[in-house]
């Protein structure tokens, strides 16, 4: 019996004459030896190193497009994170016409990676919300001062949202540094906690050069933070994941960076396969996505897979959630709830500060608004 394989779903529109099994072949070889076959040594042709090709199915007409399913020896990328992505879309992310379309890893695999270290069920126990989606914001805008960002981070929390985020574009700035930010955002919200009973998380941005992000991970641990924010294509898409396991935080996953994946729909991946599977394997216990109806372009069922993604069963790996967001507002409360349910971490930012310059008041119309759709039964089978 072979070494263990996992298997990646590429969608290939050629952009030239070749039969598809010629491109296929490439993957192949490209994306592990990265030599001409007949360079390929016959004692590694038959360990089965080179991609190997299982499918090749024609998509409906009109496309011109295959489904090709290619399988790896997962030996070559062990519980690497780098070495997945380098092997699933690495040189060939520089061609066109490639597009994965699905992604599966084996139990094992699954395992070592690890996945959401709270998930749905540890993120509820720890709020103590169950049975509706969960409110969140983020505190904004860049350029504030600390004490106007712990104002608005402590009516939030008196308002009663279960998740408060900095915004993405906070990082490390002179005018709003991240240890004197962080200090007294969760202090804020902290006070609140002790006047409501409620239990609010907040989740600061951590970026920056490799000795900063491990020392703002600490510190935000330190400061009693539930987890922490990152943007896993600025800081390398293993090096937050880690740290936040190392240091006992929750993960929610921003997708800044990561855009071109989705533009082109015959090439990158699906946001499904990147903000949902990958993310949530490597270990996001909520991911972050632009919603349909929003300021971005994904579009329904692009939003309803990657909700699927982060939550359908998959091995040992914890379901997170999924948090659509991009210029969503309280007036769209009923419709999100019947789109994704309850398992959801409905995000709201510049809306909240346009429907009240007071946060508490805009956190609690907020809310309100899930609290109504749920009991009118508005949320999605």
């Amino acid at each position: 019996m072979g070494a263990p394989r996992f298997q990646i779903l590429y969608r290939i529109t050629p952009d030239d004459a070749r039969p598809i099994e010629a491109h296929a072949k490439d993957i192949c070889l490209e994306e592990t030896v990265e030599i001409p076959a007949d360079c390929v040594p016959p004692a590694i042709w038959d360990a089965g190193i080179v991609g190997q090709v299982e499918a090749i199915t024609p998509c409906p007409p009109p496309s011109r497009a295959f489904d090709v399913a290619i399988s790896y020896r997962a030996d070559i990328v062990n519980d690497s994170i780098p070495n997945l992505l380098n092997v699933i879309f690495g040189n060939i992310s520089i061609r066109r016409g490639i597009r994965i379309i699905d992604i599966r890893l084996t139990p094992e695999q699954l395992r070592a990676f690890g996945g959401p270290g709270f998930g749905v069920a540890g993120l509820r126990e720890r709020l103590g919300v169950f049975g509706r989606p969960l409110a969140a914001t983020a505190i904004k805008p860049l350029g504030l001062s600390v004490p106007e960002l712990a104002r608005l981070a402590g009516g939030y929390a008196l308002g009663g949202l279960d998740v408060i985020k900095d915004d993405h574009g906070l990082m490390d700035q002179p005018f709003h540094p991240f240890k004197e930010r962080v200090a007294r955002l969760q202090e804020a919200i902290r006070n609140a906690n002790a006047r409501t009973g409620r239990k609010t998380l907040y989740f600061p941005m951590v970026s920056g050069r490799f000795d900063q992000i491990e020392d703002q991970m600490a510190f935000a641990a330190a400061e009693g933070c539930a987890g922490a924010l990152i943007a896993p294509l600025l800081i390398g898409p293993d090096t937050g994941f880690h740290l936040a396991r190392k240091y006992g935080l929750a993960v929610m996953a921003h997708p800044s960076f990561s855009g071109t994946h989705f533009h082109d729909p015959e090439h990158g991946m699906t946001p499904a396969m990147l903000l949902g599977r990958l993310f949530r394997v490597f270990g996001a216990d909520i991911s972050v996505f632009p919603n349909a109806g929003g300021r971005f372009t994904f579009t329904e069922q692009e939003c309803r897979d990657l909700a699927i993604a982060m939550q359908e069963p998959l091995g040992d790996v914890r379901p997170g959630f999924p948090s659509p967001a991009g210029g969503m507002s309280i007036e769209r409360i009923d419709n999100m709830v019947a789109a994704f349910g309850h398992d959801a971490v409905f995000l709201i930012g510049g809306a909240l500060m346009r429907h009240s310059p007071d946060p508490e008041i805009g956190a609690r119309a907020f809310l309100g608004a899930i609290e109504n759709a749920v009991a009118t039964g508005k949320a999605a089978e």
